[in-house]
């Protein structure tokens, strides 16, 4: 999904709960203005290090992401674990940034853990939503362009298996 969106990057990107920064230095390296932004000083550490040490130019940010106030909106938001980690938080909150952050026309790539069927679920670690709800949380604004889902074997307590889920939107309104 990524891959995709990114091809050709011209523009400003985020990086939504950056972690150790992966995604961000990919996004800088294919010719992207990136911003990373985690609420953890650690992550943003290994971070700076992995940026560092491949000299991608990337601006990393601890903030809370209800938080986060660009100067600027970006042509791509990216988030790869972020919102299917606000196990009880506030997705519509979450929605309002997200609408802040993008320009219209520009795209949003959501990497998730899936839903399999109706009971997949556990009472820890992140939140999972099936393709239809995660539409209707960005829906209208956001037009959905692309899904892709994998099942893997992952150890408990959050398996025996998960599905990691790839959504690909561009904001229309």
């Amino acid at each position: 999904m990524l891959a995709a969106a990114a091809k050709g990057g011209t523009g400003r990107a985020l990086d939504v709960g950056c972690g150790a920064g992966v995604f961000a230095v990919y996004l800088a390296q294919q010719g992207w203005r990136v911003t990373g932004i985690d609420l953890f000083d650690e992550a943003i550490a290994m971070a700076r290090a992995r940026a560092t040490d491949v000299e991608a130019p990337v601006e990393f940010i601890r903030s809370d992401l209800f938080d986060y106030a660009p100067d600027e909106p970006f042509q791509l938001v990216h988030d790869s674990g972020c919102l299917h980690s606000l196990v009880g938080g506030d997705i519509d909150g979450y929605k309002r940034q997200l609408l802040r952050w993008l320009t219209l026309g520009g795209e949003y790539v959501l990497g998730h853990w899936g839903k399999r069927h109706p009971v997949d679920w556990r009472p820890i670690g992140p939140r999972r939503r099936s393709e239809t709800t995660i539409k209707r949380i960005f829906s209208p604004e956001l037009e959905w362009l692309e899904s892709e889902a994998t099942d893997a074997d992952v150890p408990l307590p959050f398996g025996p298996k998960v599905r990691i889920a790839g959504y690909r939107f561009r904001r229309t309104s």
